[in-house]
């Protein structure tokens, strides 16, 4: 997780940093911070509030977001299948793009399941503390980084480091070309369905493309 840390640094001091602008006090930006642990929906949540908008207007955006997480957690169900209750309940309250991606670039090197959930957790718990840490900063010195650098990019960026250790091979390379193609496409759709569309689309085509070797 360290090489991934820098990337979710400026992220949350932005999420931070956007609570105190809208006036939300420290307890309550901790209190959603620990509750929904999401930081593209809370940075959206709470523009949103912070322009008076319907509550049914906030928590659909929200879940609207969020339901990348969906794709995630069909993928991490059978690792998890043989845990306890209360393994499964954290792993799927910890699941983010970062603690995800992480376990999934190293499956090939786990042994069992088990092995895989532990390390998976493993890397929730830095998640955790980074992003509160980060978040809480951003909240008490606002944005501490320079004027002339905009901690705004660095959510996308942080993405961004996220896929290029992904990209094994040519078939990893087209699929996130046409997925980075469609999402621009799609990017107008109403209620950022355009994401959701894109992540099935995307899926749609790996299936194609690893199909014949059965390496899906």
């Amino acid at each position: 997780m360290l090489p991934i840390a820098p990337g979710i640094i400026p992220f949350g001091a932005v999420m931070g940093t956007v609570s105190a602008d809208a006036h939300m006090s420290f307890f309550q930006t901790v209190s959603m911070n620990a509750i929904v642990f999401a930081g593209a929906s809370q940075i959206a949540a709470v523009e949103l509030m912070k322009y008076q908008a319907a509550i049914w207007v906030v928590v659909a955006t929200g879940l609207i977001i969020n339901l990348r997480f969906l794709l995630y957690s069909a993928a991490l169900s059978p690792v998890v299948q043989q845990e306890p209750f209360a393994k499964k309940l954290f792993s799927a309250f910890c699941v983010t793009d970062q603690s995800y991606a992480v376990m999934s670039a190293k499956q090939d090197k786990f042994r069992t399941n088990h092995e895989a959930v532990e390390f998976y957790i493993g890397s929730c718990v830095c998640m955790l503390i980074v992003w509160h840490s980060s978040v809480m900063a951003g909240y008490v010195f606002g944005n501490f980084a320079p004027k002339s650098i905009s901690l705004d990019y660095a959510i996308p960026l942080s993405f961004v480091a996220l896929l290029i250790p992904t990209l094994k091979n040519h078939k990893y390379i087209l699929v996130a070309i046409f997925s980075s193609v469609v999402s621009l496409l799609l990017n107008d759709l109403p209620y950022r369905t355009g994401l959701m569309a894109t992540a099935l689309l995307g899926i749609a085509v790996a299936y194609f493309l690893t199909r014949k070797k059965g390496d899906a």
